[in-house]
Order: structure tokens, then C-alpha cells, then sequence
């Protein structure tokens, strides 16, 4: 019940696109460094694991012809 509760108040403050296996998608992310930076993550989406609030997607994408995998919650 306060799974579900949590995930309707985070529904209300940002809306989650819905987002399938082979969608191509663009993430950026705010990498708090030295000073705030933002960091752009392009690629298909693999898997995504259903968990309510702690849902995660699994991100592949190509860099200097090695694939990469990443893990966003």
C-alpha cells in the first residue's frame, strides 16, 4: 500500500514516460563532480525490471565500438 502510494505522489511531481524493450532513448543525468555536470546517455532500452518505485532499465549503447551496458534505477 505505501509502495503504491509512493508511486502515485512521484506520478503527480514527474510523469514516467512508458517506456518498452527496443524504445531508443536519451538520458541526462546531473553528475555532481567538481562542480555540476550533465551527462547524456543514448541507447536501446534491453530489459527494464518492474519494481515499483525501484524500477531499473538496462541502457546498451555502442562507445569507440565496444558495446556498453547501463544500469539506471
Amino acid at each position: 500500500i505505501l509502495n503504491k502510494r509512493a508511486i502515485e505522489a512521484s506520478d503527480k511531481e514527474r510523469p514516467t514516460p512508458d517506456l518498452r524493450t527496443g524504445d531508443i532513448v536519451e538520458i541526462k543525468l546531473e553528475v555532481p563532480e567538481n562542480r555540476r555536470r550533465l551527462s547524456v546517455y543514448k541507447g536501446i532500452v534491453i530489459s527494464k525490471q518492474n519494481a515499483g518505485i525501484h524500477t531499473t532499465i538496462r541502457i546498451r549503447r555502442i562507445i569507440a565500438g565496444v558495446g556498453v551496458e547501463i544500469v539506471f534505477p
